[in-house]
């Protein structure tokens, strides 16, 4: 018994001995926490989604914390966290444009077409390994909502055959870019600005015969833009929301009816 005792002993007496130890290195090397980065992180929403540009929302009070980035950068946290995050940080917020996820396709069913049938899982990542999915325009949305079914706050409902997103109640936490799998959802301003709802990239003729709402490079709204706010890329038009001032040139030019106004105002019946 006495052989068994003795090795326990020494072996509980190590432990204890190791356990005051790395209590009093704790208490000797403890270094005190930020305050001010520790309130930042308070007033963040938790959600680590990454949309501030940094790893997560520990990352972003750091950064702020630091000095090395503002208080608008969490777009879920919207105007209450940034006025909360400006006051611990002692500065002014200023006016901050609100931006959400848009889908730059407006190719419902009505206006666009089909090039087969498909009949297999009902996902837009598995329509998309077939041939770029059963429509006709290879760029568009297909409708079978990946993005929907990722969003965690109910912003994003498939209207028409194509996702639509509502930019009251999107927070931007970026999860509908990353599943899109013809990367057609963009972070762009929610007000104040013109977009193209329109991602192909095939020339004007080809856009015609599969799609009736899709840009055709007829340059119209870059001419009539009086900001010099639009140019062409990969033969679909871009407007930069840093020079549109939301004038509504290029809306009424558009023959393809691609060009939206942020908000999208309801239409008159005429």
């Amino acid at each position: 018994m006495t052989e068994i005792m003795i090795p326990i002993g020494i072996v509980s007496g190590m432990g204890l001995i190791a356990g005051v130890i790395l209590s009093l290195a704790t208490i000797i090397f403890h270094k005190p926490g930020d305050v001010k980065e520790e309130a930042l992180r308070e007033a963040l929403p938790g959600i680590n989604c990454g949309a501030c540009g940094f790893s997560g929302c520990d990352g972003y009070a750091k950064a702020m914390a630091e000095g090395e980035a503002g208080v608008t950068n969490c777009t879920p946290g919207g105007a209450t966290t940034r006025q909360a995050l400006s006051e611990i940080l002692g500065v002014e917020v200023g006016d901050v444009q609100k931006v959400a996820a848009f889908v730059r396709c407006n190719g419902g069913c009505e206006y666009t077409n089909t090039k087969m049938e498909y009949n297999g899982t009902a996902t837009c990542y598995g329509a998309n390994q077939i041939f770029g999915g059963p429509e006709a325009c290879r760029f568009g949305c297909m409708g079978y909502g990946d993005c929907k079914t990722v969003c965690d706050y109910d912003a994003i409902h498939i209207e028409d055959g194509i996702a639509k997103i509502n930019p009251d109640k999107c927070v931007g936490c970026l999860k509908c870019i990353a599943v899109c799998p013809k990367n057609l959802i963009k972070m762009l301003p929610a007000e104040n600005t013109s977009i193209v709802a329109c991602s192909n990239q095939d020339k004007g003729g080809g856009v015609r015969k599969i799609c009736d709402v899709g840009c055709i490079t007829c340059n119209r709204c870059v001419k009539a833009c009086p900001q010099k706010a639009i140019k062409m890329e990969n033969n679909v038009a871009v407007i930069d929301p840093e020079l549109c001032t939301d004038c509504g040139e290029c809306v009424e030019v558009c023959p393809q009816n691609c060009i939206m106004s942020m908000p999208i105002k309801e239409k008159v019946p005429s």
